[in-house]
Formats: structure tokens, C-alpha cells, sequence
């Protein structure tokens, strides 16, 4: 990270030149694209409840429950037990059911039984992934602005006939403020004098709106011409080579559980006493993440753990791993 001020973590800043290419990676024609990932799932759902007269879907308990809480908005949601360790047994669910699966940290899904399914698959962890099931997917669907430094971002695959996404009429107001939010965020860490809490209060203002408005909106045209322009192919290699120096420098310790990926979507890490860590690496600078809390908002522990994410892509360079080692290292001292 070549900025005056070090943190890791958190949201993404303004895009950097260094990540623009004359050869685009992706071609973004085949997708539906929206301002963001909950927005191409709510779009499918209403078609299919309109189309096909869906009432129910089955959606895995381990997964971002402001989206579920959208869905539920639309048609009956049954929880099934999941989580990124789980083996998903298709034949327990009823015959032509419509199911969601997550490629969870960009993994394939590990399934057994037969399928008759209705299958719908959240690519958010790794939108580029290609793996081949012992079935067909009706549709794939997930964010980008998770992977990529947009600061919006979401697609759906195949398009639908007919789809519910408006203009993106919100310039003047809340996508104008996200992307203020990242300027500000780019020159805070190269050290300009702007507080802090001036730029997380519009980043956390974009997420309070998405969760709060049930209008399916498209990607802004600025954001979809920074996606076509975007070096994906640099910004996956990169991540791909910090992950790699991490995951092998952790890999024989024993006070943590590492959960490498083959993805790479981020470096994570399982923990008994959370509490007491995520205090130690927010004081250090470096802003973890929780996916994802449970229903009720309570911790979600996989095997009696809770499973921490924390960002090491594009953003950053080897002195920046280092420094991340040595403090990591001497909270794993303390614990």
C-alpha cells in the first residue's frame, strides 16, 4: 500500500490508475447488472414468483441475512443448515424445489445425492469462477463490489426476459456520496487532513440504503464503463500471490484454523476468543470482517469458532504482509 497513513482493511478506496487496461478481462454483455448483488437476487426472485409462481425457496443458514430479509419480503424462506465446511445432501430437499447454493470463499460446492432441483448459485466470492457440477444451474447471481473496487457492483446470469431494474436515478443523492466516500478514503491514506468518521458516515449511509429500499436499481453507466476498463486478470494475480506468502506462512500454526480457498477471495482465519483479537487488530489498524452474523444478529460459530475474514488483495504489498505478520504473531503470543 503506497499511502502515508497504514491501515488494512474495510472498504474499498478510489481506483487506482494502475488498475486500468487497454485489454479488457471480462465482457460484461451476457449479465444483468445491478447497483448491487442483493438487487440481482430480488430481481430473479420477483420474476420467478411472477413467471413461474414461486411462493418458496430453500437458502443455506451460513449468508448475509440483510439479503435474506429482502427475499422474505417476497416469498417464504426455508433455512437449511450450512456452512463453508458443509456437504450439501441435494435428495433431502423436496423434488423441484428452488435452491440456493454458495460457493462459499470462492470454493466448489462440495454436494452429494440426486438432483431435482431448481438450483441457484451466489458466485459473490469469486464471480469468474468456472467449476463443473454433476448438474445445470438455472441461474448464477452475486456482488462484485466485494472483489472488485467499484464501490457498487452486482450481475445475474442468464438475463431475464423480463426484469424490474430501474434507471439509476440516485447520482444526485446516495451513489454520489459513495463515491465521494472513496475519494475521500484515497486521500486520508495518502494523508490529507479529512476526519476520519467524514467518509465512513457516507460509506455506512450507501449500505443503510441498499438495506432499506426495495427498488431493483441498475449500475450506474460511470461504474459499468470502470468495469469494462478494469485489469481483473492483475487484480486476481495479486491477490492470488498475498494470500499464497500468508497461507504458507500460517501454515503450520496450530493456534488458528486456516481456511485457504481456491479463489483467494481473502485470508481466512478461525478464532475461540474473537473478542479479545478483533480488539488487538483494530488497534493495530486493521479492520476484520465477520461473515456473516447469524439470523437473529448473534455469532454464527462453524465448529465452535468464529470465522474472521481479513483482506489482503490488490490493495497491498509485501512490507504491508510483513507488518501484518508481526502483529499477528503477537496477538497469537497472547492467546
Amino acid at each position: 500500500m503506497k499511502n502515508n497513513l497504514w491501515e488494512m482493511g474495510s472498504s474499498f478506496h478510489d481506483i487506482s490508475t494502475e488498475l486500468i487496461s487497454s485489454f479488457p478481462n471480462v465482457s460484461w454483455n451476457d449479465y444483468e447488472l445491478y447497483l448491487s448483488g442483493r438487487y440481482a437476487i430480488l430481481d430473479l426472485v420477483i420474476y420467478k414468483k411472477t413467471y413461474e409462481g414461486l411462493t418458496e425457496i430453500y437458502m443455506p443458514s451460513y449468508y448475509c441475512h440483510d439479503v435474506t430479509r429482502l427475499i422474505e419480503s417476497q416469498i417464504k424462506i426455508h433455512f437449511y443448515e450450512c456452512s463453508p465446511i458443509s456437504e450439501v445432501n441435494l435428495s433431502l430437499f423436496p423434488k423441484g424445489a428452488t435452491v440456493l447454493l454458495v460457493e462459499y470463499m470462492g470454493n466448489m460446492i462440495q454436494v452429494i445425492g440426486d438432483n431435482t432441483l431448481r438450483i441457484i448459485i451466489d458466485k459473490t466470492h469469486d464471480p469468474f469462477s468456472e467449476y463443473a457440477y454433476p448438474f445445470l444451474p438455472e441461474f448464477y447471481f452475486g456482488s462484485l463490489r466485494k472483489v472488485l473496487p467499484t464501490g457498487e457492483g452486482g450481475f445475474l446470469f442468464p438475463k431475464l426476459h423480463n426484469s424490474l431494474k430501474k434507471t439509476n436515478n440516485i447520482h444526485n443523492g446516495k451513489l454520489r456520496s459513495l463515491k465521494n466516500a472513496m475519494h475521500l478514503k484515497k486521500m486520508y491514506l495518502r494523508g490529507a487532513d479529512i476526519p476520519k468518521n467524514n467518509f465512513l458516515k457516507e460509506f455506512n449511509d450507501f449500505e443503510c440504503f441498499l438495506n432499506s429500499t426495495m427498488n431493483i436499481y441498475e449500475i450506474s453507466e460511470q461504474t459499468l464503463k470502470d468495469l469494462s476498463e478494469l485489469d481483473v486478470g492483475a487484480i486476481y494475480d495479486k491477490k492470488y500471490e498475498n494470500l499464497q506468502y500468508l497461507y504458507s506462512y500460517y501454515e503450520e500454526n496450530k493456534k488458528i484454523r486456516k481456511f485457504k480457498n481456491n479463489s483467494y477471495f481473502s485470508f481466512f482465519i478461525s478464532f475461540e476468543n474473537y473478542a479479545f483479537v478483533r480488539t488487538q487488530l483494530i488497534n493495530n489498524n486493521i479492520y476484520p470482517i465477520v461473515l456473516w452474523p447469524n439470523y437473529e444478529g448473534d455469532i454464527h460459530l462453524i465448529n465452535g469458532k468464529l470465522l474472521v475474514s481479513l483482506h489482503a488483495d490488490f490493495r497491498y504489498d509485501l512490507a504491508d504482509l510483513k507488518k501484518l505478520i508481526i502483529i499477528l504473531d503477537g496477538i497469537f503470543c497472547e492467546i
